[in-house]
């Protein structure tokens, strides 16, 4: 960096070509700086309140479309819960038919009317039987005691499988 007289020169006749008008921008300047500076922290901070309100938003509007898609979720889960349950309760009415048992004419109404195709098959496949057990309702089972049937059931079924005679369905 180089100093030179006439560089200094130049900037004293120009200060004292102008004091008049440096002096009146250094009050206004002054009092201008502060306010334009509130102003500017005041629109800032609308801006960053505004922006802070949008991502707020955006966040609700998220976490309410998840909770949609939860209840949607639930309410399909439910569903094929319930579709599973009466799939089982077919798999056991034509289980029993096919083994050449006795079941509850409700329980054949119930087949034929939730799985057709399973009622046609089990009669097609039915073994016939000379002492064949007379069953209860599978449909009361479920209602009245939930699970601890289920379980008395599927216990009963395997050890009746070998007084099936060791005879083997076709199907």
């Amino acid at each position: 960096m180089e100093l030179s007289v006439n560089g200094r020169q130049r900037r004293a006749a120009r200060t004292a070509a102008n004091p008049a008008p440096q002096a009146g921008k250094k009050p206004t300047g002054t009092a201008a700086a502060p306010r334009r500076a509130g102003n500017d922290r005041a629109t800032w901070s609308q801006a960053a309140l505004s922006f802070l309100q949008e991502l707020n938003r955006q966040d609700m509007e998220k976490q309410r479309k998840l909770l949609e898609a939860k209840q949607k979720g639930s309410s399909e889960l439910d569903a094929l819960a319930k579709s599973m349950k009466v799939m089982e309760q077919c798999r056991k009415i034509a289980s029993r038919i096919m083994k050449g048992d006795k079941v509850p004419p409700q329980d054949e109404r119930f087949l034929m009317e939730a799985d057709p195709d399973g009622y046609k098959l089990a009669l097609a496949c039915r073994v016939p039987k000379e002492k064949p057990k007379e069953w209860d309702s599978v449909l009361e089972d479920e209602e009245e005691e939930g699970g601890s049937a289920q379980e008395a059931e599927t216990g009963g079924e395997t050890a009746e499988a070998p007084d099936s005679g060791g005879e083997t369905a076709a199907c």
